[in-house]
């Protein structure tokens, strides 16, 4: 799987050239709402991954070779199918893309690893952050995210704080309910989330919830009940801007060669599901000619069609990888 995908278009940063620099599906959480569904590896550090990391110089040679073929990319952003900040050498990574583009540099995080200090100095390096809070007291973290050994949320709220004090963070917020797993948008828990919110004191929040399908029992939290969330926060954190991510972006990016189109639909459905006007939006041609390419795409059972809610998404077909640890 290429280390780089896309670009896809990302509701908070337009046109995302995406960066995965871990080996995939290898992540220190197994958040029940994960698009991607069940991580092959779940670790507690970098110290636990078995399989190779890409080099920054390897990372770097890709993102250049990417930009070559995109006419417009807004931000260059490190997430993936896992937790990137597991990348012990995330900062000369970031040092060698800025030796050939100005374009700004984003990274989605799960933030579980920056209580420790050298992560924290590699995600300072980016241009934003945005990194995750989805529960602020530890019962709900533990049914939300389910963490590998060792994390605890009052650490990572810190570890939150000390990188807002030094960079943008938008904090994203997932909020999401499950008759398996329960949820975390009751009172007590929105009052946990606010009174970190508070502390940790970002340059905004943005209010999510699950639009993709995710692959266990989660659905996603109604608008209006984000609405009142939204509205509460407001009120109890008049200095921090409130948001709701929007369900989707308008931004496009040029054509691509006709040869090309099977191999990047693959990418970025390896990363997540989409539905056809998400592909539209990416790859700057019309909806029919999109569902010509996963028509063909399906008959080879590469991809896998799925019904959210009445819209259809699709996603790559992952092989058989064993059970999580």
């Amino acid at each position: 799987m290429s280390t780089v995908y896309g670009p896809v278009p990302s509701r908070r940063l337009g046109m995302s050239l995406g960066v995965d620099p871990i080996p995939r599906l290898t992540c220190t959480f197994d958040c029940i709402y994960c698009q991607l569904g069940k991580k092959r590896y779940i670790v507690s550090g970098p110290e636990e991954v078995k399989e190779p990391f890409p080099t920054p110089k390897e990372i770097s040679s890709a993102v250049e070779e990417a930009l070559k073929k995109r006419a417009h990319v807004d931000y260059i952003t490190f997430s993936g199918s896992g937790e990137p900040t597991l990348n012990p050498r995330l900062a000369d990574a970031v040092a060698e893309i800025r030796k050939i583009t100005d374009i700004p540099l984003a990274l989605i995080t799960n933030s579980s690893l920056l209580t420790r200090q050298e992560v924290l100095d590699a995600a300072a390096e980016f241009d934003v952050a945005l990194p995750s809070l989805d529960a602020a007291d530890q019962d709900t973290f533990m049914r939300i995210n389910r963490p590998a050994p060792g994390f605890y949320t009052d650490n990572i709220a810190a570890g939150i704080e000390n990188l807002a004090r030094r960079s943008p963070v938008w904090l994203e917020v997932m909020l999401v309910q499950s008759t398996a797993h329960g949820s975390n948008i009751t009172e007590d828990s929105i009052a946990h989330l606010i009174d970190k919110i508070r502390l940790i004191r970002p340059h905004e929040v943005n209010l999510n919830t699950c639009v993709r399908p995710p692959e266990e029992d989660v659905d996603p939290v109604p608008e209006e009940k984000l609405g009142e969330i939204r509205k509460q926060m407001e009120e109890e954190l008049p200095e921090i801007p409130i948001s709701i991510v929007p369900k989707r972006t308008t931004s496009r990016s040029k054509l691509l060669r006709e040869d090309e189109m099977s191999t990047e639909i693959l990418r970025i459905l390896s990363v997540r599901p989409c539905t056809p006007t998400d592909l539209s939006d990416s790859l700057g041609i019309n909806p029919a000619e999109v569902g010509k390419y996963l028509a063909r795409l399906a008959e080879r059972d590469k991809i896998a069609r799925r019904v959210r809610e009445g819209k259809v998404y699709y996603a790559t077909q992952e092989p058989e990888t064993g059970v999580p640890h």
